[in-house]
């Protein structure tokens, strides 16, 4: 949109400026061919003049253009004896040309005057001596400006119909460029669209050549991305066989022996084990989120989670819904991820429901939201933080390690969504816990 406004108000500056210039340019041959012909008149008005001796001027033959005998017709002739009455054309009538002999015109003078009926005149004059006399005789020609004033409005309008054709065009084509050159970007926007969105890997190599130079460069940032995703995900398995096996070690011989200080270093390899699980855990979903590629569909790996759940706790009612069409519902995300999130709080929910659980999933602009009810104890609002803390634990009497809602949130967080707790006010019991999980749709 800049290109084209720049464009329109260069091309407008550009048009008007070149226009004013050719008015002047034109009205300023007008004034010259207007003076040249004045001229030429005065010259055939003094060679057709003759002196009788008595300060009276006689004429050959008439001039030729007849506008100088119609009264008034803007086409006029003086010619005026110095201390005598002045000659003039008919079409004058009674009225004189006004004359200064004070100043003397002995080249051709050229002046604007005010005419019979006050309409602008330009005027040439000249100071004479004829022949056989020695008065000086000021010859003078005048006609009328209107006509210039017509003939430059007439090219004005002209000119402003030509160069509004032309600014039409030229903003025409600069918008047709600015179109044809910016198509091939919008298609870089679609096809990186696609390949963010898990349609395409690469973008294609059919762009013009002006810009497969920059699908290249992105092709090749690409595969970059996936070489480091790859290296962050090997080196994540090599650290987690190099720390396994040690923390394996130590927790077997802490448990062989007896004292104190077993039970201090069991308890402490536990703690390692827990914390190496988890950094090493968010690690690997740090490199999945980092494929840009991926996305999931959700329902077919909730309806899974549910059955599993529902084999581990044949006495709780998992119940799973949408009012959506289920292939819509797609995660914008690596499909194990989403699995580590929902399964922790469907377990979570499992664990603590005293009967009934609810799974409802829905899309909200561009975020799908899955819902999670229990009718257990619920939280109480002061300790809904503390939950999401790494082994935060409300009850230890519970099998866990308190690492699975801090697992959902840290991955959530990594893929620009987040997990809320409230209560759960559609419980039959009138308590529970609602667990909401917001994450990006496709």
């Amino acid at each position: 949109m800049r290109l084209v406004t720049i464009s329109v108000i260069w091309t407008a500056l550009a048009l008007v400026l070149g226009g004013y210039l050719l008015s002047l340019v034109f009205r300023d041959t007008l004034e010259q061919n207007f003076d040249e012909r004045l001229n030429s008149l005065l010259e055939n008005l003094i060679g057709i003049s003759s002196d009788d001796t008595s300060a009276t001027v006689n004429l050959s033959r008439p001039m030729v253009d007849p506008r100088f005998e119609q009264p008034y017709s803007g086409w006029y002739w003086q010619i005026a004896p110095k201390g005598f009455s002045p000659v003039r054309s008919r079409s004058l009538w009674d009225v004189s040309l006004d004359v200064n002999f004070n100043q003397t015109v002995n080249r051709t003078r050229y002046r604007f005057t005010k005419g019979p009926e006050e309409q602008q005149l330009r005027l040439v004059e000249r100071d004479v001596t004829l022949p056989g006399s020695d008065l000086i005789y000021r010859f003078a020609v005048a006609i009328d400006t209107s006509e210039i004033d017509e003939q430059a409005d007439r090219f004005d309008k002209i000119l402003l119909v030509g160069l509004g054709a032309l600014g039409a065009g030229l903003i025409a084509a600069s918008l047709l460029q600015v179109f044809l050159g910016l198509r091939p970007l919008g298609h870089i926007k679609e096809s990186l669209s696609k390949v963010r969105n898990g349609e395409e890997e690469y973008l294609p190599k059919d762009f013009p050549s002006e810009i497969q130079p920059l699908a290249d460069e992105l092709n090749a940032l690409l595969d970059h991305n996936n070489e480091i995703v790859e290296r962050s995900r090997t080196q994540v398995g090599n650290l987690a066989h190099a720390l396994k096996t040690p923390i394996a070690v130590l927790r077997n011989e802490a448990r062989m022996n007896d004292g104190p200080m077993s039970e201090t270093v069991a308890k402490q390899t536990e703690n390692m084990h827990k914390y190496v699980e988890h950094y090493l855990k968010r690690a690997r979903m740090a490199a999945n989120v980092k494929t840009i590629s991926s996305h999931s569909q959700i329902m077919p790996s909730i309806h899974n989670i549910a059955r599993a759940l529902n084999k581990v706790h044949p006495d709780k009612n998992i119940i799973v819904k949408t009012e959506m069409e289920e292939k819509r519902l797609v995660f914008k995300g690596d499909l194990n991820d989403f699995e580590e999130m929902v399964g922790n709080i469907m377990e979570n929910a499992a664990k603590w429901a005293r009967r009934n659980i609810t799974v409802e999933c829905f899309k909200e602009g561009q975020n799908i939201k899955i819902e999670i009810r229990d009718d257990g104890p619920g939280i109480d609002i002061k300790a809904r933080e503390a939950v999401f803390a790494r082994g935060g634990r409300l009850d230890e009497k519970i099998p866990g390690t308190g690492l699975g809602l801090s697992i959902v949130k840290d991955l959530a967080d990594l893929y620009g969504g987040k997990i809320i707790l409230d209560e759960n006010k559609q419980s039959d019991t009138g308590s529970g816990l609602l667990a909401t999980l917001i994450l990006p749709s496709v």
